[in-house]
């Protein structure tokens, strides 16, 4: 078997997988939330990734992350567990520049926010340019945002992965969703972060049961962005065809969710877990893999948890993250 790892894992098969504060713009980015609208808040996000990249191509990335991560922010990389904690995370990306190979910077093609504009989250590529006139892509990037008091974005958890190609969105896909939002609702976001560990666990339960191939199709949402494949995956029938041949024959995967964080919207959340995927290698012996990874959940419309993008990579034993 590939390996593979999506939603817990990234799938191999499926072609080259991509990788994993600032100061939200624009006037009155300090005043209270209530008084921003969803794009404005967008924008606030979008600005945020925007001003990391430029602090990379400037900086380099350790300093970058330095400065744009939280404090107890978690990275995930492949073949490791995952550096945690913002000097941690640092010092390996000290030791690992992105920016080895020359100038990287990076862009999202999805970005949204939960309703309260507390959370976010985006998908995107980064890029290296070297000898000041070739630029390649070089890995994918997920990351789960937080809002601070301050109104600063800051990066709680990133996942990273090598890519040879470029995600590109298809023409009418919009960077964030426009998919109906559910009631409205206030609780606190341990309560909406149970809520979604639940949907995670019933995903893991799925996959053990009926396949992982079917639990994907089955709680991806609408409008999900997966950055696997040449060209990233998008949309739930491209989750479903993609996902297909992943049968319960095929590969057992089972996963369970560590920690994460909620909005007190309740309706966007992410979970950090690990997972193990086991199957049969090119000469039919078993093979185990062990794979930390990163969801993020949005409540849908019938109030259902869906998840809007997944990605993980290698770990190398089972206590990950």
């Amino acid at each position: 078997m590939k390996r593979m790892f999506a939603g817990a894992l990234v799938v191999a098969a499926l072609g080259t997988l991509g990788c994993g504060g600032a100061k939200a713009s624009g006037p009155g980015a300090e005043v209270g939330t209530a008084r921003q609208s969803l794009e404005d808040l967008r924008a606030g996000l979008r600005a945020a990734d925007q001003a990391m990249s430029d602090s990379a191509e400037k900086a380099g990335s350790a300093q970058a992350f330095a400065d744009f991560v939280a404090d107890d922010a978690v990275l995930l990389v492949d073949g490791t567990y995952a550096p945690k904690g913002k000097e941690a995370i640092r010092a390996w990306l000290a030791a690992h520049p992105l920016e080895a190979e020359g100038k990287v910077r990076w862009a999202p093609v999805r970005w949204d926010v939960s309703a309260d504009g507390t959370l976010g989250y985006s998908v995107g590529n980064v890029s290296v340019e070297s000898g000041g006139t070739s630029v390649r892509p070089s890995s994918r990037y997920i990351t789960a945002w937080k809002r601070q008091p301050d109104g600063q974005w800051r990066v709680a958890v990133a996942v990273l992965n090598a890519a040879k190609t470029a995600m590109t969105a298809p023409a009418g896909f919009t960077p964030s969703s426009t998919l109906p939002a559910p009631e409205p609702r206030a609780l606190a976001p341990a309560q909406a972060l149970e809520e979604a560990k639940a949907a995670d666990r019933a995903f893991s339960a799925m996959s053990t049961s009926e396949g992982m191939g079917k639990a994907f199709a089955a709680y991806a949402a609408e409008d999900v962005v997966m950055p696997l494949g040449a060209a990233g995956i998008f949309g739930h029938d491209a989750i479903a065809k993609a996902y297909a041949p992943f049968t319960l024959e095929a590969i057992d995967l089972r996963w369970e969710p560590v920690l994460g964080d909620a909005a007190g919207s309740g309706d966007l959340a992410y979970t950090v877990g690990r997972a193990i995927a086991t199957g049969k290698d090119e000469k039919g012996q078993p093979e185990v893999d062990h794979v930390k990874y990163l969801t993020v959940w949005r409540r849908q419309a019938d109030g259902q948890w869906r998840y809007v993008t997944d990605g993980g990579n290698s770990s190398p034993g089972p206590q990950g993250p």
